[in-house]
Order: C-alpha cells, then structure tokens, then sequence
C-alpha cells in the first residue's frame, strides 16, 4: 500500500525571509555554474563539475558577504541540479 501525506508549513516573516534567501541563493549558483559551463564549452575545455565550480564560490565568498547568510548547501544543491541537467541534456 502507497500512502502520501501532506504537510503545511506555517512560516513567520523571519523563516519566510531565509527560505527566499536560500532558493536565491541556490538559482544564483545554477546561473553562475551554466555560464561557467558555457564559457568552457564554447573554449573547447573539459566541464568543471559541481565540486569545481563549488570551489569558485567558495573563493569569491570574501568578496560577497550576502553568501554568508545562507548554507553551504544551497550551493551545493544549485550546482548538483545543473549536474544533473547537463547530463540529461547530454544523454
């Protein structure tokens, strides 16, 4: 037997403010991962991966404390998506 539950999250205006902040966070390093990927590809070099291109934003932190107020891994998780998305793409 398949059971689902649904769940409702009832967020105050702090909680609200870090989601958004996080899935920033996250479509951020997704659109500077695919322009990284793009601009090695059109170069004729080998794709940085997720674990690259998370070492490059981990070297321009310093520069940007916005990064500071989010976790790690919503980097990670940009970065694992678009992964992810060139593999289907190139499959």
């Amino acid at each position: 037997m398949v059971r689902g539950y649904r769940g409702e999250l009832d967020l105050n205006n702090v909680q609200k403010t870090l989601c958004r902040k996080h899935a920033g966070a996250s479509r951020w390093a997704y659109n500077y991962g695919l322009r990284r990927k793009q601009e090695v590809y059109k170069a004729g070099q080998k794709t940085p991966t997720a674990i690259d291109l998370h070492r490059e934003i981990n070297a321009l932190k310093p520069s940007e404390p916005w990064m500071y107020e989010v976790s790690k891994c919503a980097f990670q998780e940009g970065l694992r998506d678009l992964d992810a998305a060139f593999k289907h793409f190139f499959r």
